[in-house]
């Protein structure tokens, strides 16, 4: 276990945030090259970005300096600039600013300042192998561009705005050597005073300190020195380089870009520069395509090219279309990512914040974050080069995409006058739209209350549209329905309600033109324009009830619907209308999507009314929700906060303990992992302000739940992990469970090895006791405990002579546990001395447990079936009562509230009751009935997994439990055979359950009534009829009486193979026997058996009166039985079929789809009476009580299909399509026979394509196949039946539509 100290977010936040800002801005193109070196980080107090900074001695990594990463600058020159004068030279630079504009650029004698040029990359050793290339090192990576992050951004604006002004190039070059003169002459007045007559001129370029020395040289002049140039170091300006023709080096810029190698094009370039070549526009593009491909954060990427984009003005390269392209689109798009990302964290304050307005965020980093976004100027940085951009003479247009985010993001900003001046920049030039840009252009206009200007943003957005449905490219992209949701939004906003909803109906039945086609882009149309628009306003103005409304009125599809009243609740809570959002969260499906959102938001505002019970259930819910486990962080941080708060402070520390390991592991990258662990460690530190630490103490329970969040998390927080640890006195370590007493001891033998005993002498005395409760409990650690502990006792040794030897005598070393968790918090290895003999029936944890509470648990949850959620959570409720006083209950219960949650479908709510389980009663072995206890939760942990369809995680906790020397029970293995889980029907479910069912015998495993009964089960459905039989007969030979479910498993089994006389003799035998319990199901068995197979409506009579002689009452599968009976069998009864409805009335039901669906298809098919099954079917249809089922349109298809009226069956699918129900298979099927009929295949196969591959069965294989064999078509029947044996279904079923093909051949 590696402790280590913890560093706070607002600390490492320093850097952070200090790269956000783009430290070189484009003012730097004015200013030479000594600007990165002298300028002092005093000048960074004027950037935004340095009011959330901490100033000291920090220091900027610069990775254009030497190879070797050393800084070149003299540390002691650099000191005596700063104490000698703040400014940093920029009042020197402002005056020569003044004096070149007094004089307009009148021509004058000028000195340019150089530095001494430093050793840089030796170009010729680069490239003679470059295979040598250390990838490690920082030259290497994409970040190792052009940083003068130290620039002050204050000259930014001024040296662009000089740019701006200058009438031509010369007149700009005069405004640059006026400032390098006089920045020159107030740095070299700083330097020591050495007379450089004196001294010889390779003496004085060897005294002049690296960075920090000057000297003058005119432009005729020439320095020559033997070391080499820095790495992108900047020539002097009166200097003209040649231009960069060297074929290696530029041309192996461009093949390492080819090739994606992108780290390595800084490398390239640095050779350029550092062979006195002029880098060529093609060469800064490539550094600008390395730039823009790094991995990093986009806002470290943008910094990064807005130094290229300054080194490039500088050595006065003009930028190309390509370049600005680039540029243009990467400020955009950060511009944009900072708008979206501030309304989020908008969100996020409001939500964890106080009820206040100007509440601040939960955690001080996200607080630091949204600062910097708010600094960020990304955008003011795109507009002025794309006015650099839009007056340069040799780039006429940029591209469409640049136009199109440039426009975006001033709309989203406000710049509204920007946003006006580049449309019409790109109008001017007759370039083509985006489409993606109008909505929020609309919305810009909408915002400033200038309707008339969004309508006319809209009419030209349709003329646009409409020239490009006419075959005319005018417009890139079509957001036609974002466009409308936009405009009605607009109409909202500026009060013009009539005509919103006028243009809303004039748009809807535009899209109405009673096709299927139509009716479904008319309910994706109304979706979006709801949605985005109607519903989207009142949310905006906060009008949620209006907005609920809305989504209840408008006809919207589930999946809309279920979205817009999740966003309803979700905002509304944000908000506090508590009434609404708990109106929009039971409306609401419960779907993973929806809860995971309306669950917090729900959660979070009961909590900031201090409402903390109602909060309880919606952390439950959320807890169980799938969802992005990193969002959870703050949600969890806001509820532990409000149960500590509340005096609940052992729970809240086990309930963030708890959501903060899943958090972790839900982390797919190590650096994710990183970032989460960090951000966890803030809210650890945020615990302990909260519980008012150092002045406040915690009980011994919550100081060590504290400190084993830390321990699992990131290691020990200091100095809070101290103030914990000083707390524990004897007292209170006595206390303590076993895994805290050794979690307590590593803690301390780590902080002992580290020196924390030399600050405070209690270390000692602390960690002395714990050695000897370890050696009198018998405890045994694991090996890096035990290092820590031999380490610490031998810096003690002085200050408690003899504990070495104590420690040493008393203490038996362990080997860890083989039963390591799998889930939940890492658990401390234990073991019990093998010197201290204790009997079989001894449990470790008798003293702690709760039994009283634990029959209390168990009766609750073995209350009433039909109320098993609400039973649960009363359970869970007195659960987590008797943890927060220090007990914990049987081990029975956790076993039973495992299972009991896994009906539930809770599924995180198993893992966490094993972790909890695993806190309380850790695994010892040696211990019967420990070990007894933990067989029993270990099996119930598979037969939940296998519940909830985890598969994987059942086969794990198989295998530690084998690991305990137990096995399954036979139930849970039955839950093998029972769950088995068709992957598109192509499993053979009689096989796995005979494997399974073997497993179970290997394994000692004792059969039941329940495994054979699932065995049973699968081998009728597989119509392995003989096997069954001879399970039947193994499990009476065992002594095994059979239930009821066993008889109607082996009687449905037996209809199946049409076994008549042995089903009726089980029947009889099942009626007969002492133990019988009435079930509806072997009488529905036989009754279906003599309905369909034998056709036999007087058995089928006779059956069912015997089902009533039993009091058994009859299902809606019996009654459809009947149904069928009267209206398909001999004599046909129709009045009796019909009379069946109303008997299900009298029983105080309600017929369902099924029963009609049943008297449609005896209409349709048997008495071919098209007319009355269509009425019935309209009769179904026009009941409110009676759900279109797809069970209703496919006995209307096979009425259809039977009395030979092809031609009513599109209409019918366009009916069915606009109650979307479902197309089944089943249905599939029938209309594919249909069409094959009337010689209509194309029909048949667009049916067949539009089921798709997942939805298609064996039986539509066959319905295909044989479709495309009615019109001769073999080739396309082949391939129907590649695709299904390709699908893996077993041979006796691929055997069947096979032999089709195989016949039609012969």
């Amino acid at each position: 276990m590696v402790f280590k100290p913890f560093t706070h977010l607002a600390r490492q936040s320093f850097g952070k945030t200090l790269t956000h800002g783009y430290a070189q801005s484009v003012v730097a193109a004015t200013q030479s090259s000594y600007a990165s070196s002298t300028t002092p980080f005093g000048p960074f107090s004027t950037h935004a970005a340095s009011k959330f900074s901490k100033h000291g001695s920090s220091q900027f990594h610069n990775t254009l300096q030497h190879p070797s990463g050393t800084i070149a600058s003299g540390g002691q020159q650099g000191s005596v600039q700063e104490t000698s004068r703040e400014d940093g030279g920029l009042a020197a630079y402002y005056e020569a600013w003044q004096r070149q504009q007094r004089n307009h650029g009148s021509g004058k004698e000028w000195k340019q300042f150089q530095f001494p040029l430093r050793i840089g990359w030796n170009a010729q050793n680069a490239l003679a192998d470059s295979k040598g290339v250390d990838k490690d090192n920082a030259l290497l990576r994409p970040d190792a561009l052009l940083d003068r992050s130290n620039l002050d951004r204050a000259y930014s604006t001024s040296a662009v705005d000089d740019i701006k002004k200058a009438e031509d190039v010369i007149a700009e070059a005069a405004a640059v050597a006026e400032v390098d003169e006089a920045i020159a002459k107030e740095i070299s007045s700083l330097q020591p005073s050495l007379p450089s007559s004196s001294l010889t001129p390779d003496v004085s370029a060897r005294i002049t300190p690296s960075g920090s020395g000057s000297s003058v040289v005119t432009p005729g002049q020439h320095q020559s020195n033997t070391t080499n140039p820095s790495p992108y170091s900047l020539p002097p300006t009166g200097v003209t380089l040649p231009t960069s023709q060297s074929p290696t080096l530029t041309d192996g810029i461009s093949h390492l870009r080819e090739a994606g190698r992108y780290a390595e094009i800084p490398v390239v370039f640095e050779s350029i520069l550092a062979s006195g070549i002029q880098p060529s526009i093609t060469d800064y593009n490539e550094l600008l395509a390395a730039a823009t491909a790094s991995p990093a954060a986009q806002h470290h990427v943008v910094s990064k090219a807005l130094n290229i984009y300054t080194d490039m003005l500088h050595r006065r390269i003009t930028p190309d279309a390509a370049f600005y392209t680039v540029l243009l689109e990467l400020l955009s798009r950060r511009a944009i990512e900072v708008y979206q990302t501030k309304a989020a964290m908008n969100i996020k304050r409001r939500r964890y914040g106080t009820s206040a307005p100007d509440s601040n965020f939960l955690l001080p980093s996200d607080e630091s974050e949204y600062a910097i976004l708010a600094a960020d100027d990304a955008l003011r940085h795109a507009i002025i080069i794309f006015d650099a951009a839009s007056s340069s003479p040799q780039l006429k247009a940029l591209s469409p995409d640049v136009y199109g985010l440039l426009v975006s993001a001033c709309a989203l900003h406000g710049y509204d006058e920007d946003m006006i001046r580049i449309h019409t920049h790109m109008e001017e030039h007759q370039v083509i739209p985006l489409a993606s840009m109008f909505p929020p252009m609309i919305e810009a206009f909408a915002r400033s209350e200038d309707l008339r200007t969004a309508l006319r943003c809209y009419d030209g957005y349709r003329s646009l549209a409409i020239q490009h449905d006419a075959g005319e490219k005018v417009l890139m992209g079509r957001y036609d329905y974002s466009v409308y949701a936009a405009v009605i939004k607009s109409c909202m906003g500026c009060g013009r309600s009539e005509a919103g909803d006028r243009f809303i109906t004039r748009i809807l039945e535009s899209f109405d033109n009673g096709t299927e086609e139509g009716r479904a882009r008319l309910d994706f149309a109304r979706d979006i324009i709801v949605t985005d628009g109607l519903i989207q306003h009142q949310i905006d103005v906060h009008r949620f009830a209006e907005a609920l409304n809305l989504a209840d009125t408008w006809n919207l599809t589930p999946g809309a619907r279920d979205k817009a009243l999740a966003h309803i609740c979700s905002m509304a809570a944000d908000h506090g209308d508590k009434a609404t959002a708990i109106k929009a969260y039971q409306l609401v499906k419960a779907t993973p999507a929806n809860m995971s959102v309306t669950a917090l938001s729900m959660m979070a505002m009961h909590i900031r009314y201090g409402e903390l019970s109602e909060a309880c259930n919606y952390w439950s819910v959320l807890y169980a929700t799938p969802n992005e486990r990193d969002s959870l962080i703050e949600p969890t941080t806001m509820y532990a906060i409000a149960l500590m708060t509340n005096g609940q402070i052992g729970e809240g520390l086990t309930h963030a303990r708890q959501a903060f390991a899943r958090i972790r592991t839900s982390a797919t990258t190590a650096a994710a992992r990183e970032q989460i662990k960090e951000k966890i460690d803030e809210v650890i530190e945020l615990f302990g302000n909260v519980l008012g630490l150092p002045q406040s103490r915690l009980s011994p329970h919550a100081a060590m739940n504290l400190l084993g969040a830390m321990t699992e998390n990131n290691g020990l927080v200091s100095p809070m992990s101290e103030q914990l640890l000083a707390g524990l006195g004897a007292q209170e370590i006595a206390t303590l469970s076993r895994q805290d007493t050794v979690l307590a001891l590593t803690i301390e033998a780590s902080m002992i090895s580290n020196g924390a005993f030399l600050q405070d002498v209690a270390h000692v005395a602390r960690f002395e006791h714990l050695l000897d409760v370890v050696t009198q409990l018998g405890l045994t650690l694991d090996e890096m405990t035990l290092e820590n502990v031999e380490r610490s006792l031998g810096q003690v040794e002085s200050q408690r002579p003899g504990v070495i030897a104590k420690w040493r005598n008393a203490r038996q070393v362990a080997r860890p546990s083989p039963h390591a968790p799998l889930l939940g918090p890492p658990a401390t290895s234990l073991a019990v001395n093998a010197n201290l003999s204790h009997a079989a029936t001894f449990d470790p944890y008798a003293g702690t447990t709760d039994h009283r509470g634990s029959n209390m648990i168990l009766d609750v949850l073995e209350k009433a079936p039909s109320r098993r959620s609400v039973n649960l959570d009363k359970a869970l409720s007195q659960f987590w009562n008797m943890r927060r006083i220090g007990r914990h209950p049987r081990y029975i219960v956790y076993s039973k509230l495992i299972t009991v949650a896994a009906l539930e479908g809770r599924a995180n709510a198993i893992f966490d009751l094993l972790g909890t389980a695993r806190q309380d009663v850790p695994l010892q072995s040696q211990y019967p009935l420990v070990r007894e206890g933990w067989s029993s939760i270990l099996d119930s942990m598979i037969g939940a997994c296998l519940t909830v369809g985890n598969r994987a995680a059942a086969s794990e906790f198989h295998q530690e439990l084998l690991q305990l020397g137990s096995t399954p029970s036979a139930n849970t293995f039955g839950l093998y055979i029972t769950t088995l889980k068709e992957s598109a029907q192509t499993l053979d479910e009689a096989n796995e359950a005979l494997d399974i069912f073997c497993r179970a015998k290997q394994e000692g495993a004792e059969p039941t009534s329940f495994l054979y009964n699932a065995l049973i089960g699968k081998l009728g459905k597989a119509r392995r009829i003989e096997d069954a039989c001879f399970y039947f007969s193994e499990m009476q030979r065992r002594g095994l009486r059979p239930t009821s479910v066993t008889y109607g498993t082996m009687i449905n089994a037996l209809c199946r193979v049409s076994d008549e006389r042995t089903a009726e003799t089980l029947f009889d035998e099942m009626e007969h026997m002492s133990n019988y319990k009435p079930r509806p199901a072997p009488y529905n068995s036989v009754m279906q058996y003599f309905q369909t197979t034998k056709r036999d409506s007087r058995k089928v009579l006779e059956y069912y009166s015997r089902m009533l002689s039993n009091h058994i009452q009859p299902t809606m599968h019996t009654y459809k039985l009947l149904i069928d009976t009267y209206a398909t069998l001999e004599p046909i009864n129709m009045p009796a079929a019909e009379g069946v409805l109303d008997t299900i009335r009298a029983s105080g039901q309600r017929p369902e789809a099924v029963h009609y669906a049943s008297l449609i298809h005896a209409k349709g098919c048997v008495l071919h009476d098209l007319a009355g099954a269509r009425m019935t079917f309209d009769a179904a249809l026009a009941n409110s009580e009676i759900r279109p089922y797809a069970c209703l349109y496919q006995a209307m298809f096979e009425s259809i299909v039977a009395n030979h009226h092809v031609e009513g069956i599109e209409g019918t699918l366009e009916d069915m399509a606009t109650r979307r129900v479902e197309l089944t298979a089943y249905i599939a099927n029938t209309v594919i026979h249909g069409w094959a009929t009337a010689e209509n295949i194309s029909k048949a196969q667009n049916l067949y394509q539009r089921m798709g591959m997942a939805k298609r069965e064996p039986s539509t294989y066959e319905a295909m196949t044989r479709a495309f064999l009615a019109v001769n078509d073999r080739q396309h029947a082949r391939e129907v039946v590649e695709e299904m044996r390709s699908r893996g279904y077993p041979a006796p079923v691929t055997r069947k539509v096979q032999a089709l093909l195989e016949h039609a051949h012969s």
